[in-house]
């Protein structure tokens, strides 16, 4: 039988380990993963057994607990992983630490020892996941290897203030600088890596709503208003929207596609 474009979608005969694979976004990644028919591995702090068995009596599943600030053990805790469930050609990190004092990452409230502490839990630990997974994956025979990375579009452009009228909302300054690390970082380890046939590339969604355990992430109602009369499709980013394009990002689908930034957005950062 002839096979059409849409086998190049396919994930089957794929190892995919998705960091943060239990959050707002990563759920849904781990769903469309799975659908697609990869081999999925979660790793994260927390288990979600309710989630784990929904999906493990029809689809090849694990979840291993992983702490991405752990640098001391990050390194180690991989290699074992990979002993155990098999060499990873794609890697995609939905994770997103931030210490207590994420919300005063404000200009006016910040501290250094809180700005420091984001920049190494996120940024450095993103970075560092992605070196280890692609100095592995060198050694992979396989066609299709893929790493994936979560940036933002305030990884792209300023954060409008006007968005944070009568919000109780504030800009953040470490957010930018760590989704704008991550999104040039893919473009430098795209330039490495590809004589080696290791793809790297980021999505950067927009606002996102969706739901988590069942329960919808409302956005605040003064900010959602103020997001959306910006936005050309008028509605905020969606997981499953996020989760669509990575599989795009994973496939042979994208064979030719590195070191790219896929916007995700409704055209916000367009106007």
């Amino acid at each position: 039988m002839k096979q059409t474009y849409l086998h190049k979608f396919s994930l089957k005969n794929n190892i995919a380990y998705i960091i943060g694979g239990n959050g707002i976004i990563g759920k849904e990644v781990v769903k469309y993963f799975c659908e697609a028919y990869a081999k999925v591995i979660i790793l994260d702090q927390k288990k979600d057994d309710l989630f784990l068995k929904k999906l493990k009596y029809k689809y090849d599943i694990s979840f291993e607990k992983f702490d991405v600030s752990n640098f001391n053990k990050i390194e180690k805790n991989l290699l074992k992983l990979f002993k155990n469930y098999g060499e990873p050609n794609i890697l995609i990190n939905c994770s997103y630490p931030k210490d207590k004092n994420w919300t005063k990452n404000t200009f006016s409230e910040i501290n250094l020892s809180s700005f420091k502490k984001n920049i190494e839990i996120n940024l450095v630990s993103t970075a560092w996941i992605s070196r280890i997974f692609a100095e592995r994956m060198k050694k992979n025979t396989q066609e299709n290897m893929s790493i994936i990375h979560l940036g933002s579009i305030y990884g792209l452009v300023g954060q409008d203030p006007n968005l944070y009228q009568n919000s109780n909302i504030n800009e953040n300054l470490t957010y930018s600088i760590i989704k704008g690390g991550i999104t040039n970082y893919s473009k430098q380890m795209a330039s490495y890596y590809g004589k080696f046939n290791i793809r790297i590339n980021t999505i950067a969604p927009g606002g996102i709503e969706g739901k988590i355990s069942g329960k919808k992430t409302n956005q605040n109602s003064a900010f959602k208003r103020n997001y959306i009369k910006k936005n050309p499709i008028k509605r905020f980013c969606t997981p499953q929207d996020v989760a669509a394009a990575a599989i795009y990002l994973a496939s042979e689908s994208s064979s030719y596609v590195t070191g790219s930034t896929l916007i995700v957005d409704g055209g916000w950062t367009i106007i």
